[in-house]
Order: C-alpha cells, then sequence, then structure tokens
C-alpha cells in the first residue's frame, strides 16, 4: 500500500507540473492610479507629444488633429478619435492624449481631429464638415505614413461619439460632406449617447445648457431627418464590431443595442464607474483597467 500511495503522489505531483501555468497580470492594465478626474484635472495629465500636428481644412484654428505613430516599420491599424465637452467647447484634444499615446505605444496609430463647436463658428453645418473632413484626411496622412486604411476604428467619447457613430453609417449627409470618406471597421463609443434625439432635455442637465438643439439647427420635431442621420438605428453603422462603454451618462438602451445585433453588428459592453466620466480615458485607473484589453483587441482588428 505504501508503494501505490508512493506512485499516486509521484504522478500527483508530474500531473501538477504539467498544468498550465497561471499568465502574469498585463503591467499594460494594472491599475496604479486612484485619482478621481474631472473635466479639469483629466487635461493636466503629461502625454508624449503627437508625431504630427497639422490642420486639415483652412476656415478655423480648430481644424487641426493630432497623429500619433507607434514605433516600427506597420501598416498600422489606425484608430481615429474624437473627444468630447458637451458638443460645446468644454473639452479638447487633450482629454484624449493620454488614450491615444497609449494605444500608439501598443501598436495603434491614432489620429485625434479638434473641430468647431458651439461658440467657437460651430453648429449646422460646420461642426459635420468638421467631424467629415476630419476623418477624410486620414487618406492625406495615409501618403506619408504607414496606416492600414482597411483596419479603421472610430472611437468618441461624450459627444465625441456622435461623429463616431454618424461617420460609420451609409447616411452621411450630402450637405456636409464632400469628401469620399474611409470606410470604419469598428466603433467605440466611451460614454456618450449612441443617438442624440432622446438627448435632447438630459443635455440641459449635463452640460448646463441646451445643446443639441443648437447645434442641429432645430429640434427633432423641427428636424426629423438630421435626428434620423444620428440615430444608428436607422441609419445604422456599417462596422462589423462595436464596443460600449458604459459609464457616468445616462445607460445605453437595450432595445436599440439588440437593434444593432440584429443589423448584424457585433455589440459589447462593459460597464465601468457609474460616478465616473474621465477615468476610463486614463491609463493606470481601475476603469482603463477594465476597458483597455477590449480597446486593443478592437482597435488592432482581432
Amino acid at each position: 500500500m505504501k508503494h501505490l500511495a508512493a506512485a499516486a503522489a509521484a504522478l500527483a505531483a508530474t500531473l501538477a507540473g504539467c498544468a498550465p501555468a497561471t499568465p502574469a497580470p498585463d503591467a499594460r492594465f494594472a491599475v496604479t492610479d486612484t485619482t478621481d478626474y474631472d473635466p479639469r484635472t483629466v487635461n493636466t495629465l503629461p502625454a508624449p507629444p503627437p508625431t504630427l500636428k497639422v490642420a486639415y481644412g483652412t476656415e478655423s484654428a480648430r481644424q487641426y488633429g493630432e497623429l500619433r505613430m507607434p514605433q516600427g516599420k506597420g501598416p498600422f491599424p489606425l484608430a481615429v478619435i474624437w473627444h468630447g465637452g458637451c458638443w460645446a467647447g468644454m473639452g479638447g484634444t487633450v482629454n484624449v492624449a493620454p488614450l491615444a499615446a497609449f494605444l500608439a505605444a501598443n501598436g495603434v496609430a491614432t489620429w485625434t481631429p479638434s473641430y468647431r463647436e458651439l461658440g467657437s463658428d460651430g453648429g449646422w453645418p460646420n461642426t459635420f464638415t468638421d467631424w467629415a473632413q476630419g476623418l477624410a484626411y486620414v487618406k492625406t496622412l495615409a501618403r506619408d505614413h504607414p496606416l492600414d486604411l482597411s483596419r479603421i476604428t472610430l472611437m468618441g467619447h461624450s459627444a465625441g461619439v456622435t461623429p463616431a457613430v454618424w461617420l460609420a453609417s451609409g447616411n452621411k449627409g450630402d450637405a456636409v460632406v464632400a469628401a469620399d470618406l474611409p470606410r470604419a471597421r469598428a466603433l467605440v463609443a466611451l460614454d456618450g449617447p449612441l443617438a442624440v434625439g432622446p438627448f435632447v432635455g438630459a443635455d440641459a442637465a449635463i452640460c448646463g445648457q441646451p445643446v443639441i438643439a443648437p447645434l442641429l439647427g432645430g429640434s427633432p420635431t423641427e428636424l426629423p431627418g438630421r435626428y434620423a442621420m444620428l440615430d444608428p438605428v436607422s441609419n445604422a453603422p456599417l462596422v462589423k464590431r462595436l464596443l460600449v462603454v458604459d459609464g457616468a451618462l445616462p445607460d445605453p438602451d437595450p432595445a436599440v443595442l439588440d437593434r444593432l445585433r440584429a443589423q448584424g453588428i457585433a455589440v459589447e459592453v462593459i460597464r465601468v464607474d457609474q460616478a465616473q466620466h474621465f477615468n476610463l480615458l486614463v491609463p493606470g485607473t481601475k476603469d482603463f483597467a477594465a476597458i483597455g484589453p477590449a480597446l486593443l483587441d478592437i482597435a488592432k482588428g482581432r
């Protein structure tokens, strides 16, 4: 019996040695920052300078973007990232610089276009023209930089979700889009409304003033076509994947998500701290750790 017990113990030890090892934690997603960021403090975060800062238009100083390229030969997948700010100048490209730098450091080129907003000659049609021109300019960037335009992900934070969802769709609006836009394969909504119509009313409470009707030039009753153009159910995004990050803003409508899935889009929802709107932009925070792996996965086109 002693021999059998010894043999069993030896076998168990051997099998234990063959068991797969637990993978080491990914240091890129370690929680090292417990700060709760707000619209001011998020702008103080350091980020490496962009590879290139360049104007994509000539009508406004707001028509510029920042390109960040990974190291290596490429071609690299590209994430186009629009900042938020209530469509009214409360944000800027500095909001998303740490996120853009993180993606570039991990093999994803990033282009973060600024744009005219309410208070800076924005509204219909200028804001929409800037959104479209900013996206169209990636074709110019690709002439001198190794960008893989077959792997474009559109990302937006807060109000920046609006251009991301709209420019991923089939109907871009002939009145404001003259350029031939590259097609996106994936879409990321970082705590922002997927459609602006249902947000009318809530916008005044969140932004301190009504912003959506001034942005579009009228109410949903007055301009139903414009609101439909910005509704992903009636104007479907032509993408394969959609990542929705649900934070402090109102939760995404499950019925809308189901309709998008029915359109053939693989929809993933990640819920982060419901009291925080900016932590998810900051590598090192708990919220970023929750979404970082999915961001890289979708942006790299796997």
